[in-house]
């Protein structure tokens, strides 16, 4: 249930013709779709980054935890990497289900839709 009724401009080259008209791929069909299809890309492309960078970091502290040879100085700073790295992907995360929370108020297909990723399963 959309809470908002959405507003869309489509923006058309009076060059051209109609926009609805045209076919729904690249920037000469739907303006709307292209821009949506677009931020749903760049969304995706900024989670994957986020989560290759939580990887790297949660790993890198756990080798730091575990090399610490008992020295509490050197633990407590691998402790406080891997909590931050934790910290760093729950925010990732908050940030994904705001961004669907406000493509469900305004009625935005594809914001914060995690669809277009292929998902590994066994």
């Amino acid at each position: 249930m959309n809470l908002i009724k959405p507003i869309h401009a489509i923006i058309c080259n009076p060059v051209l013709e109609d926009c609805s008209q045209v076919a729904d791929t690249g920037i000469g069909g739907q303006p709307k779709t292209y821009i949506n299809n677009a931020i749903q890309s760049i969304i995706t492309i900024f989670f994957i980054f986020g989560l290759i960078y939580f990887i790297y970091h949660f790993i890198l502290a756990a080798y730091k935890m575990i090399a610490s040879q008992g020295d509490p100085k050197k633990y407590e700073e691998a402790q406080h990497a891997l909590l931050y790295s934790i910290i760093g992907i729950g925010i990732i995360f908050s940030v994904f289900a705001i961004l669907k929370l406000v493509g469900t108020i305004f009625g935005i297909q594809g914001l914060g839709d995690l669809s277009g990723i292929s998902w590994p399963s066994l």
